[in-house]
Protein backbone atom coordinates (compact mmCIF):
# COMPACT_ATOMS: atom_id res chain seq x y z
CA UNK A 1 0.00 0.00 0.00
CA UNK A 2 1.12 3.59 -0.63
CA UNK A 3 0.87 6.34 1.88
CA UNK A 4 -0.82 5.37 5.10
CA UNK A 5 1.79 6.93 7.36
CA UNK A 6 1.81 10.69 8.06
CA UNK A 7 5.13 11.21 6.31
CA UNK A 8 6.21 14.52 4.80
CA UNK A 9 8.57 13.02 2.22
CA UNK A 10 8.70 9.70 0.41
CA UNK A 11 11.25 8.11 -1.84
CA UNK A 12 8.72 7.31 -4.58
CA UNK A 13 8.93 10.82 -5.98
CA UNK A 14 8.10 11.98 -9.46
CA UNK A 15 11.64 12.43 -10.74
CA UNK A 16 10.60 13.33 -14.27
CA UNK A 17 7.34 14.41 -15.88
CA UNK A 18 8.51 13.74 -19.43
CA UNK A 19 5.89 11.64 -21.18
CA UNK A 20 3.63 11.49 -18.11
CA UNK A 21 -0.09 12.01 -18.66
CA UNK A 22 -1.13 14.66 -16.15
CA UNK A 23 -4.72 15.88 -15.78
CA UNK A 24 -5.62 19.12 -14.00
CA UNK A 25 -9.12 20.11 -12.87
CA UNK A 26 -9.91 23.80 -12.49
CA UNK A 27 -7.61 24.30 -15.45
CA UNK A 28 -9.17 27.61 -16.51
CA UNK A 29 -8.34 29.31 -13.20
CA UNK A 30 -5.15 31.18 -12.37
CA UNK A 31 -3.40 28.27 -10.67
CA UNK A 32 -4.80 25.78 -13.17
CA UNK A 33 -3.33 27.74 -16.05
CA UNK A 34 -0.03 28.02 -14.21
CA UNK A 35 0.07 24.27 -13.66
CA UNK A 36 -0.85 23.53 -17.28
CA UNK A 37 1.94 25.79 -18.52
CA UNK A 38 4.62 24.45 -16.16
CA UNK A 39 3.65 20.82 -16.74
CA UNK A 40 3.90 21.38 -20.48
CA UNK A 41 7.35 22.91 -20.05
CA UNK A 42 8.37 19.87 -18.01
CA UNK A 43 7.41 17.59 -20.91
CA UNK A 44 4.13 16.17 -19.59
CA UNK A 45 1.16 15.33 -21.78
CA UNK A 46 -1.41 17.62 -20.18
CA UNK A 47 -5.19 17.16 -20.02
CA UNK A 48 -6.83 20.42 -18.95
CA UNK A 49 -10.20 19.66 -17.31
CA UNK A 50 -12.57 22.60 -17.05
CA UNK A 51 -16.22 23.59 -16.80
CA UNK A 52 -15.56 26.80 -18.76
CA UNK A 53 -16.74 26.37 -22.35
CA UNK A 54 -14.84 29.41 -23.62
CA UNK A 55 -11.39 28.44 -22.35
CA UNK A 56 -8.67 28.10 -24.97
CA UNK A 57 -5.57 26.14 -23.98
CA UNK A 58 -2.07 26.20 -25.54
CA UNK A 59 -1.25 24.02 -28.52
CA UNK A 60 -0.44 20.50 -27.39
CA UNK A 61 -2.73 20.61 -24.36
CA UNK A 62 -5.87 18.47 -24.50
CA UNK A 63 -8.95 20.33 -23.24
CA UNK A 64 -11.69 18.31 -21.57
CA UNK A 65 -15.07 19.70 -20.51
CA UNK A 66 -16.96 18.32 -17.53
CA UNK A 67 -19.96 19.23 -15.38
CA UNK A 68 -20.27 19.30 -11.62
CA UNK A 69 -22.16 16.20 -10.54
CA UNK A 70 -21.15 14.27 -13.66
CA UNK A 71 -17.75 13.21 -12.39
CA UNK A 72 -18.33 9.62 -13.55
CA UNK A 73 -18.12 10.85 -17.16
CA UNK A 74 -14.41 11.47 -16.53
CA UNK A 75 -13.62 7.84 -15.72
CA UNK A 76 -12.72 6.72 -19.28
CA UNK A 77 -10.27 9.63 -19.51
CA UNK A 78 -8.75 8.96 -16.08
CA UNK A 79 -7.78 5.42 -16.99
CA UNK A 80 -4.72 6.61 -18.89
CA UNK A 81 -3.78 9.41 -16.46
CA UNK A 82 -0.57 9.05 -14.44
CA UNK A 83 -1.05 12.08 -12.20
CA UNK A 84 -4.37 13.74 -11.40
CA UNK A 85 -4.25 17.22 -9.87
CA UNK A 86 -7.63 18.10 -8.34
CA UNK A 87 -7.55 21.86 -8.23
CA UNK A 88 -11.08 23.20 -8.80
CA UNK A 89 -12.84 25.18 -6.08
CA UNK A 90 -15.19 28.01 -5.23
CA UNK A 91 -15.28 30.84 -2.68
CA UNK A 92 -18.66 32.30 -1.67
CA UNK A 93 -16.97 34.81 0.67
CA UNK A 94 -19.44 36.11 3.29
CA UNK A 95 -22.57 34.45 1.92
CA UNK A 96 -24.11 32.13 4.55
CA UNK A 97 -27.29 31.08 2.75
CA UNK A 98 -28.27 27.44 2.29
CA UNK A 99 -27.42 27.83 -1.38
CA UNK A 100 -23.92 29.01 -0.47
CA UNK A 101 -23.47 26.16 2.03
CA UNK A 102 -24.47 23.58 -0.57
CA UNK A 103 -22.31 25.14 -3.28
CA UNK A 104 -19.21 25.37 -1.07
CA UNK A 105 -19.31 21.76 0.07
CA UNK A 106 -20.44 20.34 -3.27
CA UNK A 107 -17.62 22.01 -5.21
CA UNK A 108 -14.79 22.12 -2.67
CA UNK A 109 -15.41 18.85 -0.85
CA UNK A 110 -17.74 16.27 -2.35
CA UNK A 111 -16.93 16.78 -6.01
CA UNK A 112 -13.23 16.47 -5.19
CA UNK A 113 -13.79 13.27 -3.23
CA UNK A 114 -15.87 11.75 -6.04
CA UNK A 115 -13.17 12.48 -8.61
CA UNK A 116 -10.50 11.14 -6.25
CA UNK A 117 -12.46 7.91 -5.79
CA UNK A 118 -12.80 7.50 -9.55
CA UNK A 119 -9.09 8.00 -10.09
CA UNK A 120 -8.11 5.60 -7.31
CA UNK A 121 -10.35 2.97 -8.89
CA UNK A 122 -8.08 3.05 -11.96
CA UNK A 123 -5.09 1.90 -9.88
CA UNK A 124 -5.37 -1.82 -10.55
CA UNK A 125 -1.86 -3.14 -11.12
CA UNK A 126 1.52 -2.99 -9.42
CA UNK A 127 2.70 -0.72 -12.20
CA UNK A 128 -0.19 1.65 -11.52
CA UNK A 129 0.68 1.73 -7.83
CA UNK A 130 4.20 2.79 -8.67
CA UNK A 131 3.38 5.33 -11.38
CA UNK A 132 0.03 6.91 -10.48
CA UNK A 133 -0.35 9.83 -8.09
CA UNK A 134 -3.21 12.00 -6.84
CA UNK A 135 -2.52 15.63 -5.89
CA UNK A 136 -5.32 17.54 -4.13
CA UNK A 137 -5.44 21.30 -3.49
CA UNK A 138 -6.79 21.80 0.04
CA UNK A 139 -5.51 25.30 1.03
CA UNK A 140 -3.96 26.51 4.28
CA UNK A 141 -7.55 27.21 5.33
CA UNK A 142 -7.18 23.75 6.89
CA UNK A 143 -5.38 25.40 9.80
CA UNK A 144 -5.61 29.19 9.39
CA UNK A 145 -8.46 31.65 8.82
CA UNK A 146 -9.21 32.47 5.18
CA UNK A 147 -11.72 35.21 6.11
CA UNK A 148 -14.38 33.20 4.32
CA UNK A 149 -16.07 30.81 6.80
CA UNK A 150 -17.68 28.44 4.29
CA UNK A 151 -14.45 28.19 2.31
CA UNK A 152 -12.63 27.28 5.52
CA UNK A 153 -15.25 24.71 6.58
CA UNK A 154 -15.37 22.97 3.20
CA UNK A 155 -11.59 22.89 2.82
CA UNK A 156 -11.03 21.64 6.38
CA UNK A 157 -13.50 18.85 5.75
CA UNK A 158 -11.71 18.00 2.51
CA UNK A 159 -8.35 17.94 4.28
CA UNK A 160 -9.64 15.55 6.93
CA UNK A 161 -11.23 13.27 4.34
CA UNK A 162 -7.91 13.03 2.51
CA UNK A 163 -6.34 11.67 5.71
CA UNK A 164 -8.96 8.91 5.64
CA UNK A 165 -8.32 8.24 1.95
CA UNK A 166 -4.61 7.86 2.56
CA UNK A 167 -5.07 4.91 4.93
CA UNK A 168 -6.29 2.63 2.13
CA UNK A 169 -5.02 4.44 -0.95
CA UNK A 170 -3.38 2.20 -3.58
CA UNK A 171 -1.11 5.07 -4.67
CA UNK A 172 0.52 8.23 -3.37
CA UNK A 173 -1.77 11.13 -2.44
CA UNK A 174 -0.19 14.55 -2.11
CA UNK A 175 -1.84 17.51 -0.37
CA UNK A 176 -1.30 20.99 -1.79
CA UNK A 177 -1.59 23.28 1.23
CA UNK A 178 -1.51 26.70 -0.39
CA UNK A 179 -1.55 30.21 0.99
CA UNK A 180 -3.23 33.18 -0.69
CA UNK A 181 -2.24 33.60 -4.34
CA UNK A 182 -3.84 36.07 -6.72
CA UNK A 183 -6.72 34.49 -8.62
CA UNK A 184 -10.39 34.84 -9.48
CA UNK A 185 -11.21 33.33 -6.07
CA UNK A 186 -8.87 35.71 -4.27
CA UNK A 187 -8.06 38.94 -6.10
CA UNK A 188 -6.13 40.11 -3.03
CA UNK A 189 -3.74 37.18 -2.97
CA UNK A 190 -0.11 38.08 -2.35
CA UNK A 191 1.62 35.25 -4.21
CA UNK A 192 1.83 34.76 -7.98
CA UNK A 193 -0.17 31.77 -9.28
CA UNK A 194 2.51 30.81 -11.86
CA UNK A 195 5.17 30.89 -9.12
CA UNK A 196 2.99 28.72 -6.86
CA UNK A 197 2.50 26.25 -9.73
CA UNK A 198 6.27 25.97 -10.26
CA UNK A 199 6.84 25.49 -6.52
CA UNK A 200 4.20 22.74 -6.34
CA UNK A 201 5.83 20.76 -9.12
CA UNK A 202 9.34 21.35 -7.73
CA UNK A 203 8.40 19.98 -4.31
CA UNK A 204 6.36 17.07 -5.70
CA UNK A 205 9.28 15.97 -7.83
CA UNK A 206 11.37 15.82 -4.66
CA UNK A 207 8.93 13.57 -2.86
CA UNK A 208 7.01 15.93 -0.59
CA UNK A 209 3.58 14.51 0.24
CA UNK A 210 2.32 17.56 2.10
CA UNK A 211 3.30 20.48 -0.10
CA UNK A 212 3.01 23.71 1.89
CA UNK A 213 3.46 26.97 -0.01
CA UNK A 214 2.62 30.13 1.89
CA UNK A 215 4.08 33.32 3.32
CA UNK A 216 2.54 32.54 6.73
CA UNK A 217 5.16 30.84 8.95
CA UNK A 218 2.45 29.61 11.34
CA UNK A 219 1.15 27.21 8.68
CA UNK A 220 4.49 25.37 8.61
CA UNK A 221 4.19 24.90 12.37
CA UNK A 222 0.45 24.26 12.81
CA UNK A 223 -0.25 22.03 9.81
CA UNK A 224 2.03 19.11 10.79
CA UNK A 225 0.62 19.18 14.34
CA UNK A 226 -2.97 19.16 13.08
CA UNK A 227 -2.19 16.47 10.51
CA UNK A 228 -0.55 14.14 13.03
CA UNK A 229 -3.32 14.61 15.60
CA UNK A 230 -6.05 13.88 13.06
CA UNK A 231 -4.11 10.92 11.69
CA UNK A 232 -4.00 9.16 15.04
CA UNK A 233 -7.58 10.11 15.92
CA UNK A 234 -8.84 8.60 12.65
CA UNK A 235 -6.43 5.66 12.89
CA UNK A 236 -7.74 4.65 16.31
CA UNK A 237 -11.44 5.21 15.65
CA UNK A 238 -11.92 4.03 12.05
CA UNK A 239 -11.35 0.77 10.25
CA UNK A 240 -11.08 -0.49 6.70
CA UNK A 241 -13.89 -2.56 5.28
CA UNK A 242 -11.72 -3.88 2.45
CA UNK A 243 -11.76 -7.64 2.02
CA UNK A 244 -8.16 -8.88 2.01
Amino acid sequence: MAANLPQSIDTNSTQSLIGKVVAVTGASGALGRGLVEELSIQGANVIAITTNLSTIFPVGVTGLLWQLGAESDLLPHLQAVDILIVNHGVNVYGDRSFTAINKSFEVNTFSTIRIAELFLSTVTSEGDRESKELWINTSEAEVNPAFSPLYELSKRTLGDLIILLRFDSPCTIRKLVLGPFKSQLNPYGVMSAPWVARAIIFLAQRGFRNIIITINPLTYLLFPIKELAQYWYFKLLTKSERIV
